[in-house]
């Protein structure tokens, strides 16, 4: 566009400036040359000069945009840099308003354990042989808990309210620590068993109430419980039996998460399993009936399908994923079924918990 303008400038300036015509004589006067060649050179110094700029312009503001993205992703492992809850209201709303979620990650220098579980995929996608011998698999456990990846730092902390949180799943823990505390994250950290200034707690207890000081519910909380087909004898593998379709169905249980989540996921193997992205697993049909604690009861059957473009539904060559609970809230009871479809045909798989 500039370069067009820049050209009917340059025709309009020759027509008013080069060139004078004497019509009646039909020649060009020296002096009218003169002053168009002084114009012309001019005019481009001008344009090129403008032009210089617009490119500068141009290639430095997507710099500066990919410098920014490129800092906040790898952002240094720092164990006090995590996201911070103040209230109650504000950690509820990043499971319920992705906008605010988004501002939330974005504005915080702090490293996801999102980032561990990306290096965890990318590693079994580049099919790595040392995979397995990898320290960074031990983090492999969190791989599908969702909002979790977000909210937790590479450390597996987070502030909430006026605690930090360590979810510590291997271990089937999970620790609180009063942030005013000398040291905090360094306590939780490297001596979690310090009961004198550390309070460890079951996965399946719901804390919401203790983090944010009120006084919760006295339902029980409902125990988590998983149902996992990934072995030969299992059925979900294929014909060469180098191939199967791992397939969970679960309630996930973290302390300050919850969730029921159904997930097939590809897998190929060499000397390890690895990620298999041609397989196109399914999560046909999915029921569910769960109870909130000192709350109503929620029912749902059908295709997953029918939820379109929903963050609870995800499907590609590698996995499918369904997701129709996630929350801050622990349930009191569940029943689900889900049909999961890859190697082997269509398996039921089924937990409860009363």
């Amino acid at each position: 566009m500039k370069t067009r303008k820049s050209s009917v400038m340059i025709r309009y300036a020759a027509k008013k400036a080069g060139f004078k015509t004497n019509v009646r004589e039909n020649i060009v006067t020296a002096q009218s040359m003169y002053m168009y060649k002084v114009f012309f050179v001019v005019l481009i110094s001008v344009i090129s000069l403008g032009c210089q700029k617009t490119l500068d312009d141009i290639t430095e503001q997507p710099l500066e945009q990919y410098k920014r993205v490129s800092s906040h992703k790898n952002a240094d492992n720092d164990p006090r840099k995590m996201l911070k809850f103040e209230t109650l209201d504000s950690y509820e709303n990043f499971f319920e308003n992705a906008d605010f979620a988004n501002q939330i990650k974005e504005t915080t220098d702090y490293s996801p354990l999102r980032n561990t579980i990306d290096e965890i995929n990318h590693l079994s996608e580049s099919e790595d042989p040392e995979l397995e011998n990898n320290p960074i698999m031990k983090d492999a456990i969190y791989e599908n808990y969702g909002l979790l990846l977000d909210i937790l730092n590479q450390k597996k902390l987070v502030q909430l309210g006026n605690y930090i949180v360590r979810v510590d799943l291997a271990n089937d823990k999970i620790y609180t620590i009063s942030r005013t505390i000398p040291n905090a994250v360094d306590i939780i950290l490297n001596n979690p068993t310090d009961e004198s200034v550390v309070t460890s707690h079951s996965p399946n207890t719901e804390l919401v109430s203790y983090v944010f000081n009120f006084i919760g519910c006295n339902d029980r909380w409902a125990n988590k419980r998983q149902e996992k087909l990934d072995e030969s004898n299992q059925g979900v593998h294929c014909t060469k039996n180098r191939k199967r379709t791992k397939k969970e169905l679960t309630y996930q249980s973290a302390g300050i998460y919850f969730s029921i989540v159904g997930e097939a996921k590809g897998q190929k193997r060499t000397l390890i399993w690895f990620s298999d992205n041609s397989q196109y697993p399914d999560i046909s049909y999915f029921s569910y009936t769960f109870k909130r604690r000192c709350g109503g009861s929620e029912y749902w059957g059908g295709d997953p399908d029918s939820w379109g473009n929903s963050i609870a539904w995800s499907h590609d060559g590698n996995k499918a994923t369904f997701r129709p609970y996630q929350s801050t809230y622990a349930l009191k009871e569940f029943n689900v079924y889900a049909n999961i479809v890859g190697c082997g045909g269509t398996h039921t798989l089924h937990i409860e918990d009363y």
